[in-house]
């Protein structure tokens, strides 16, 4: 996309050239909420295009009143606007529109505090002896624990484990999220999960059947993504949870679980392959894996009782 374009054509194309880059990158993640945030964008605008330049704060607040009408919770608010502002400051950077106006400051673009979704004990206790019939709900029961052995992994990074990278008894991996570097011993009932689920194929590269193949390994996360929820949402009513299961409650009942075994936030925030708080940061870089790896297998102890 040329600066004539972003000049002459509208904010939709803006986005969208926004969208092409980051896809391009391999920043898939980025590119799905951008593309998100316009498909909302346009159905706000009925489909009429806008210039860059004749965005408003009153339209941007209109806008926000017609994401909350619809339901949608002030922290997917906030991330779409977030997506839209930062294509608004390409366009800024590269000299095509005036950095004065800025539109955006009247819109929600903070983070609402969200109820803790972490399970109690006693209720991951409920679901690891839950007698199931279904294989499909047996292997999303076990993906979920799997996490948990696994010091909070999150699905993405589960769905795509490949084979070459159990290793000496650990886990090497990056996280998709923020690419930091993690190293996870395998607990013994991790093993378990890995042996009862591993593909022995190779035709495939991955550890777990989750994802068909390399190639369409973005199409197929997805759906995959959505079908682990769905099966998590019949398990929840299964030990009659108020609130669904997600992908995520299993990270965050890691680290509660870990918490309350007394465990430092510091080796939590390690653990978790966290690298967004610049003081945890500071006092992480010391930490030994063995460290973690012996809070870890407290925490699983812990659950065995």
């Amino acid at each position: 996309m040329t600066e004539t374009d972003l000049k002459e054509k509208s904010f939709f194309r803006l986005v969208a050239g926004r969208i092409e880059s980051f896809a391009l990158k391999g920043k898939h993640k980025t590119e799905a909420n951008y593309r998100c945030a316009l498909r909302q964008f346009v159905a706000f605008r009925g489909g009429e295009d806008i210039a860059v330049g004749a965005l408003t704060v009153s339209l941007l607040r209109d806008f926000q009143d017609f994401l909350v009408q619809r339901g949608l919770k002030m922290n997917t608010v906030s991330l779409y606007m977030r997506m839209l502002r930062a294509a608004y400051n390409y366009a800024v950077d590269e000299g095509l529109v005036g950095e004065d106006k800025r539109p955006f400051r009247k819109v929600f673009t903070g983070r609402e505090r969200t109820r803790k979704r972490a399970l109690p004990q006693r209720v991951v206790k409920r679901l690891m002896t839950l007698r199931l019939t279904s294989p499909s709900l047996e292997f999303a029961r076990d993906l979920f624990l799997f996490s948990i052995y696994m010091q909070g992994m999150p699905f993405v990074d589960i769905a795509h484990l490949k084979k070459t990278q159990l290793r000496c008894g650990y886990v090497v991996y990056q996280r998709q999220k923020t690419n930091c570097a993690l190293r996870v011993r395998i607990d013994a009932h991790a093993w378990d999960i890995i042996n009862k689920y591993r593909v022995n194929s190779a035709a495939t590269p991955y550890l777990f059947p989750i994802l068909a193949d390399r190639a369409g390994a973005r199409r197929h996360y997805d759906s995959a993504l959505r079908l682990y929820n769905k099966r998590l949402e019949q398990l929840s009513r299964m030990i009659r949870l108020d609130d669904s299961l997600t992908s995520y409650v299993a990270r965050h009942t890691w680290a509660s679980l870990a918490r309350s075994c007394g465990i430092s936030d510091t080796i939590i925030s390690e653990a978790m392959g966290h690298n967004n708080v610049e003081t945890t940061a500071i006092y992480l870089a010391a930490l030994d894996v063995n460290t973690i790896a012996t809070a870890n297998r407290k925490l699983i102890a812990s659950l065995m009782r």
